[in-house]
């Protein structure tokens, strides 16, 4: 139970490391183009950008309404920038590293996982589909250490019973 609690718990904590990058260099891309409500725009696209693919467009778009009320489209042009610039950055580079890191997983295995559960399960199966994954893992490995270890103590007691006789 330890190593599953441990595997969650790593989890969270990569994503909330990669909601804080998300949600800081949106925040600075903002401040740059002179965006109103930068800070406040910039934690919404940390806090949504937990839904993999979906969480940025639903971040972007207060932003954008923003942005077209503040100073129409070449604000909303500024704004697209800013975002696509900082998603393509994180989706490539950050959250693979980040969460393979955390979980000790390959961040080629995490693009997979994300791409395959999407097509089979969609959005829910996109969100679920890392920590399903890291759980099934941690009990697979676990799982595995103890058939070693039975394996390995019955080989032991059958060698010292037969060095014994």
């Amino acid at each position: 139970m330890h190593r599953l609690d441990e595997t969650i718990s790593n989890y969270i904590t990569g994503q909330a490391i990669e909601m804080i990058f998300v949600g800081v260099f949106t925040t600075v891309g903002y401040f740059m183009i002179g965006q109103e409500y930068a800070l406040l725009l910039g934690v919404v696209a940390g806090l949504t950008n937990m839904i993999p693919y979906v969480g940025p467009y639903i971040g972007y778009i207060p932003a954008v309404i923003v942005a077209l009320m503040q100073g129409g489209f070449k604000q909303a042009a500024l704004v697209t920038i800013v975002v696509l610039v900082v998603q393509q950055i994180d989706s490539n580079l950050i959250y693979p590293r980040i969460i393979g890191n955390t979980l000790n997983i390959h961040p080629l295995t995490i693009i997979v996982l994300l791409l395959a559960a999407g097509n089979i399960a969609g959005i829910p199966g996109m969100i679920l589909a890392v920590p399903a994954y890291a759980i099934v893992r941690t009990i697979v490995i676990y799982a595995w250490q103890l058939w070693q270890l039975r394996n390995t103590s019955t080989t032991t007691d059958v060698t010292n019973t037969s060095q014994n006789n």
